[in-house]
């Protein structure tokens, strides 16, 4: 068993003779004398053979050492190891290694889609290494935190029932005809009937499923921390949360301020164009509708200021308005602000100092008919330039509350309003007026997000607890009383059995460890993720399965014409 990590030598260990494992990382010759890197998961150690030339030494071949510790005669800052070496007195080669399909280095620059097919090999590199280690360091914080806290873990089914949570569901087929399971988009259910259950205070880190278009914070199966809790309100809640975040990532090296801020979900649109907002930059969203709209001849014109030329970058400005509904786009400079009159000009340049302290902006503007189209193309465009010119500190952790939201959402692709979060969660009873008037979009839901640098971190509710309300919520959402039993009837008994008032939230582990390692994308974070398309690489699956295995399942395949 190996006993000795490299990092764990140090110059107390001088003349001392150890044994190493490990892979090789790079190897050098210098007169008769070959230097290796020797690489292990705690870090790399340099060997030193004398007169040794073995064409079986190659990159990333696994080698087991007996040597003894030197100081070495030139140091090496950059590593923990850097001031010692050890001179090999004999090696066995574990396995060799074939040519490796690209370098193994801090800083990998291979084709993703090629890390991916030989993971286990990417894995290697010191960072990916390093992520991992975090992660693991972070789920063991949480648990730790939740346990002295009075809250249990508990396990909820993966095959469960399909039930309408937003995404598309993944189906598992069973041999029994016509029958299937669903993998959870969320313990949802389950952890509310723990709450019935008597159990009052449950954390779980699940996995979860949701076959939804990926994106660089989003995976088809991916790690959330789950909080249930009885007999509390959205200020218990809060507390706990932000004491989870305090208690969790200053061990880890970040300074985290509490209590969090709260945002009311129509300032984050109206002043930062999205419901998730970055506030560790300025550059907010202005209205100048009363101003210019008749001019300009559309209902709402918004302004964003900014500080840097974007001309170069017009091409992905105009691809990212367009994908978020923007309808008319224009870019101003100060000196074309003349085309507005002199009384607009300086509301404009008023408005750009005051806001962002600029004296020469660049204007952005949005015009549109509908303003949500105003607000959230010209939100894209403010988080695409953080991205473009990097104005954002990554080293700053700013978190947020977003309160107030919406209970319903209208759906244009099915003419009809839709739940904002899920069908479980509480009204704000001072809107509920709004029902009887058909005013959904002013009903406001008794629901809340912590958002991270621009990502929602974690979202939750107040749940409904009494039965009234739940089908009062079914009513509304059209889900008929037979789609109500069919669909929800395990869950709804506990309606009539004494379920307590509760409330929750989840957060998503992967997108939190993908801000704090300043990582391009969730992918980075896990061990074995899907790429871009959603495609297993180093597995080769989704894959074909044999007629024997669908017809167990009764399951026949229909070909495309």
């Amino acid at each position: 068993m190996k006993k000795t990590y490299n990092t764990s030598l140090s110059v107390k260990d001088i003349n001392k003779t150890v044994e190493l494992y490990g892979w090789i990382s790079n190897k050098r010759k210098f007169k008769d004398q070959y230097f290796i890197d020797l690489r292990d998961s705690s870090g790399i150690i340099q060997l030193v053979m004398h007169g040794i030339s073995d064409p079986s030494l190659t990159k990333e071949s696994c080698l087991k050492v007996k040597g003894i510790v030197k100081r070495r005669i030139e140091e090496n800052e950059q590593l923990k190891t850097g001031k010692i070496e050890v001179h090999v007195l004999q090696y066995e080669i574990l396995n060799i290694s074939n040519q490796i399909p690209f370098e193994i280095s801090r800083e990998n620059t291979a084709n993703e889609d090629l890390r991916l097919e030989y993971r286990f090999l990417d894995l290697r590199q010191e960072k990916m290494l390093d992520n991992l280690k975090l992660r693991h360091k972070l789920f063991l914080l949480i648990r730790n935190y939740f346990n002295k806290a009075g809250f249990i873990e508990v396990e909820t089914p993966i095959l469960s029932k399909s039930t309408p949570e937003g995404a598309r569901d993944y189906l598992v087929p069973t041999r029994r005809k016509g029958k299937f399971f669903a993998l959870p988009q969320s313990p949802q259910l389950y952890k509310q009937l723990l709450m019935a259950a008597g159990v009052e205070r449950y954390f779980q880190i699940a996995r979860v499923f949701r076959d939804e278009d990926l994106r660089k914070d989003r995976q088809p199966e991916f790690t959330q921390l789950d909080i249930e809790m009885s007999f509390g309100g959205q200020k218990e809640l809060f507390k706990l949360c932000e004491k989870l975040w305090k208690t969790v990532l200053e061990p880890l090296g970040w300074k985290i301020k509490t209590p969090f801020p709260e945002m009311d979900f129509e300032t984050a649109m109206l002043r930062y164009g999205n419901d998730k907002p970055d506030t560790r930059f300025g550059f907010l969203i202005n209205d100048f509708s009363k101003e210019l709209c008749q001019m300009l001849v559309k209902d709402y014109v918004k302004v964003m200021f900014f500080d840097r030329d974007v001309a170069e970058h017009m091409q992905i400005i105009n691809e990212t308005f367009r994908k978020n509904n923007g309808e008319t786009l224009l870019i101003k400079t100060k000196e074309e602000l003349k085309e507005f009159g002199p009384e607009i000009e300086e509301k404009l340049l008023q408005k750009a100092y005051e806001e962002d302290n600029l004296e020469d902006p660049i204007c952005v503007f949005s015009l549109a008919n509908k303003e949500e189209n105003a607000l959230k193309s010209l939100g894209a465009i403010r988080t695409l330039l953080n991205e473009i010119f990097e104005i954002a500190d990554p080293n700053q952790l700013n978190f947020l509350w977003i309160v107030n939201w919406p209970m319903f959402e209208f759906d244009e692709n099915e003419n009809k309003y839709v739940s904002a979060h899920h069908p479980f969660t509480q009204f704000e009873r001072n809107t509920l007026k709004y029902l009887k008037t058909g005013e959904f979009e002013k009903v406001r839901a008794k629901s809340y997000d912590l958002v991270l640098n621009g990502f929602e971190l974690g979202s939750g509710s107040i749940r409904i607890h009494d039965a009234e309300t739940q089908k009062l919520m079914f009513d509304v959402l059209g889900i008929s009383e037979k789609e109500q039993h069919d669909k929800f009837s395990f869950f709804l008994k506990a309606f009539d059995y004494g379920l307590p008032p509760h409330n929750g939230i989840a957060f998503g582990l992967e997108r939190l460890l993908m801000i704090l390692t300043n990582s391009s994308s969730i992918r980075d974070v896990i061990a074995f993720p899907k790429n871009a398309k959603g495609i297993d690489l180093l597995s080769a699956s989704p894959s074909n399965v044999s007629e024997e295995q669908l017809k167990e399942y009764s399951i026949k395949l229909i070909e495309e014409r």
